[in-house]
């Protein structure tokens, strides 16, 4: 996720320069040996970039927001619990669902459009960049969900698990499809 997250840093940093400076982003002199730079250090470094950028008001509508978070619904269906979140523009690809500990995970990125990297906004409120969910699930559910993207709206489809038998249940020596004549 990193490499994608740098490419769609890089993309708001462009868009940025075009804002304040009305011309593209001059192509570095030599490409030179890759940064060591630590990707927290480059994050940090976006973070306070992109804050400054939302200090101007003109710039601020010029730019549109990075990051963002999706709207969620979760709701009972039947033996599932379904959390659908609204993602329109983001490509399967970069969606990314996780369970662990009760807990759904949904992270992804949105990129900026091939087409846009050379525009010059008027007016820019779609956001592009990361997203991030974190889902509390009320109940235990098997590990691997049904994952459908189909017109901007993820869906995620968890069937609830089985209650396993209690310690009475388990002491009795009965199983559970074993039936007393």
């Amino acid at each position: 996720m990193r490499t994608e997250l740098i490419d769609v840093m890089q993309d708001q940093v462009r868009t940025i320069y075009r804002a304040v400076t009305g011309t593209d982003v001059p192509e570095p002199e030599s490409s030179g040996p890759p940064s060591d730079t630590p990707f927290e250090e480059v994050t940090r470094r976006f973070v306070e970039l992109e804050a400054l950028a939302r200090t101007d008001p003109y710039v601020s509508e010029l730019v549109p927001p990075f990051s963002f978070t999706p709207p969620l619904d979760a709701f009972c269906h039947g033996d599932q619990i379904v959390v659908e979140l609204a993602v329109p523009g983001v490509e399967r690809d970069d969606l990314h669902v996780e369970i662990a500990d009760g807990m759904i995970v949904i992270s992804g990125v949105r990129r900026t459009q091939s087409d846009n990297r050379h525009k010059f906004f008027s007016h820019a409120e779609i956001p592009r960049g990361p997203f991030y969910r974190e889902f509390h699930v009320p109940v235990a559910v098997h590990p691997q969900p049904d994952v459908t993207l189909e017109r901007g709206l993820l869906r995620i489809q968890l069937n609830k698990a089985l209650a396993r038998p209690t310690s009475d249940d388990a002491g009795s020596g009965n199983s559970p499809g074993d039936s007393q004549h």
